[in-house]
Order: structure tokens, then C-alpha cells, then sequence
């Protein structure tokens, strides 16, 4: 379903479109499609909290994702744990993808441990095995499954690469 954005007297604001008209599609879709249960992820995602606080209302059970760590004493961190407590307050469940990332959520939420579950990362053993051949004393080999944003420390990898090239030159 597309998402139009709508300009008044100068005001543009993208995100105004679901604000304004996003109950109405949600309940839509949701009564349409006969869904059961909501899953939001991502807490940044305004579309993820308003179609939870809309499904909730509704009576549906709904669970939240949450895959990264954040923090308590910045603003931009204080403001997304307020919306967090206020959209997590009747959430059915959360998962989170490592015993570190519930600590952080049942901090950041108020959610009841009990209410929060692990459910690790995982990567396909069957799709990535060892080289056939194994590498020499001299030879290093560094991978990085990221996103390469600040928050995930790319920053540190620009700073760090050429100090391992250089304290390992045949890597």
C-alpha cells in the first residue's frame, strides 16, 4: 500500500500521512487479513509503534523485536525509552537476539522479565563452513557482519584496519 505524503500551507511532513490515516489502514488490514498477531522490530520505527499501540487497542496480542543496544543518558536515548515504556506497556512479548539486548530492553522498557525471550542470531552452519586449506602463521583473516554505521563501530574499524595491516603485512 502506498504511503503519499500530504503538504499544507508549506508544512511538509512524510511521516504525517500514517499519523493521520494510519489507525484507519491498520485496523483495515488487520480485520481484511484476519491476522492473529502483530510483530513489530526495530525501536526506532514510528510505523512499528503505532501499528502495535493501534493493535493493542484492537485486542490483538502483539510482540516487539529488539536487536540493538542502546543507551541511558543521551537525549536522543531518554526520549526513545519514553516512547518505548509507553508503546511496550501492554506488549504480549519481546524478543530480543542476546541475553545483553534483554538487559538492555527490560531497563530501557519497564517490561517484566518474564515477558522478554532470547532468541539468538544465527548463521547457517550448512552455508559457511572452514576453508579447505588452512592459512599460515602469518595470515590473518578479519570479517565483520555489520551494518557500517557509528553505532556498530564502524568508525573503529577505519582506525584499526591499517594498524593490523600494518602489524601483519602478509595478512
Amino acid at each position: 500500500m502506498p504511503a503519499k505524503t500530504w503538504s499544507q500551507g508549506g508544512c511538509f511532513d512524510p511521516c504525517l500521512w500514517k499519523s493521520i490515516w494510519g489507525e484507519i489502514y491498520d485496523r483495515t488490514i488487520l480485520l481484511r487479513e484476519k491476522i492473529s498477531l502483530v510483530h513489530g522490530h526495530q525501536a526506532f520505527s514510528t510505523l512499528c509503534h503505532e501499528t502495535l499501540m493501534h493493535s493493542r487497542t484492537m485486542g490483538y496480542k502483539v510482540v516487539f523485536t529488539d536487536h540493538s543496544l542502546y543507551g541511558f543518558a543521551d537525549v536522543g536515548s531518554i526520549h526513545m525509552n519514553k516512547v518505548l515504556q509507553f508503546t511496550l506497556a501492554d506488549v504480549t512479548r519481546a524478543i530480543c537476539v542476546s541475553h545483553t539486548s534483554k538487559e538492555n530492553t527490560v531497563l530501557r522498557s519497564g517490561l517484566p522479565p518474564e515477558k522478554v525471550f532470547v532468541i539468538p542470531n544465527a548463521v547457517d552452519t550448512a552455508m559457511f563452513k572452514p576453508a579447505q586449506v588452512r592459512l599460515g602463521r602469518d595470515e590473518i583473516v578479519i570479517v565483520v557482519i555489520s551494518r557500517l554505521v557509528y553505532r556498530k563501530g564502524a568508525d573503529l574499524l577505519v582506525e584499526v584496519i591499517p594498524e593490523v595491516c600494518r602489524l601483519y603485512p602478509n595478512g
